[in-house]
């Protein structure tokens, strides 16, 4: 580990390494950089070695899936285990007193950490996204680069207090994740589905519709009035950025609806509530 340690800090000390973030305006990644490309690996290796414990631990009934749903399978996985990391990790950032004193500009060790695995995690994700670009459209790759770029802006620092509020937005795809999962399991329409469904619309709509619109309608108007270092082409970066996720949420929520009264008749929730 103490091998390990200096080496790692051997990357930070690199002159060129620490030149690049001055110069892109990231003077506080240079402590971070190495980490954030080392998640990056290892969400990969995560995603390769996921098909083999899947197999494990669902024998037969992920066996048959086709090679693609095995390769989305594998995303899915790298995709679980980064919402459940971070969603548990962004929710002390609310309490640090460093970052509440200065909800703009203030850096904190513990939300560095934690944008470091997100930061980490979209980057992964742009390969991912522009490696199967004809599959999954361009606007997979839009929405991962734009997420990167939102996060990596944390390193400046800025915004670390409010970012946390949208990482939260991660707790609606745990049970997202759980829902796709279902359906490849043969588990389409059931009693166990129809819970986490449920579990799912609920939470989407507290942590991204009320949420998610509160405390953007607060970013910006701590913007307004105290974003003396903010220039003005990032706040309207921050802006459009905002209103296009606030969006898609919100379309996305309207399209979850359709999709989940689509999938369980009335007879199949009304079997639910009498089991309950």
């Amino acid at each position: 580990m103490a091998s390990l340690a200096l080496y790692y800090q051997q990357l930070v000390d690199l002159p060129a390494a620490q030149s690049l973030c001055v110069l892109v305006g990231l003077p506080k990644l240079i402590s971070y950089w190495p980490a954030l490309l080392g998640i990056s690996i290892v969400f990969q290796l995560l995603r390769l070695s996921s098909n083999t414990l899947s197999s494990l631990v669902f024998g037969a009934k992920f066996d048959s899936l086709s090679a693609r749903q095995k390769y989305d399978w594998g995303i899915r996985v790298v995709s679980q285990v980064h919402a459940i990391i971070v969603v548990v990790l962004a929710v002390p950032v609310f309490f640090k007193e460093e970052l509440r004193r200065d909800t703009l500009y203030g850096f904190n060790d513990h939300a560095a950490q934690l944008y470091t695995i997100v930061c980490g995690y979209f980057l992964w994700d742009i390969f991912v996204s522009v490696s199967d670009v004809k599959k999954v459209g361009a606007g997979f790759v839009v929405h991962a680069v734009a997420s990167f770029s939102v996060f990596i802006l944390s390193f400046r620092p800025s915004l670390q207090y409010y970012g946390a509020s949208f990482i939260m937005f991660e707790a609606s795809t745990i049970f997202l994740n759980i829902n796709w999962w279902l359906d490849k399991l043969g588990m389409t329409g059931s009693r166990l589905q129809f819970y986490n469904a449920s579990i799912l619309l609920s939470l989407y709509f507290i942590v991204r519709i009320v949420f998610g619109t509160y405390m953007s309608y607060s970013l910006f108007k701590d913007l307004d009035a105290h974003g003396t270092q903010t220039s003005t082409t990032l706040y309207y970066f921050y802006r459009v950025g905002n209103h296009a996720i606030l969006g898609l949420s919100y379309y996305w929520f309207y399209l979850m609806i359709s999709a989940v009264k689509k999938r369980f008749p009335t007879k199949v929730v009304d079997k639910a509530k009498k089991v309950a």
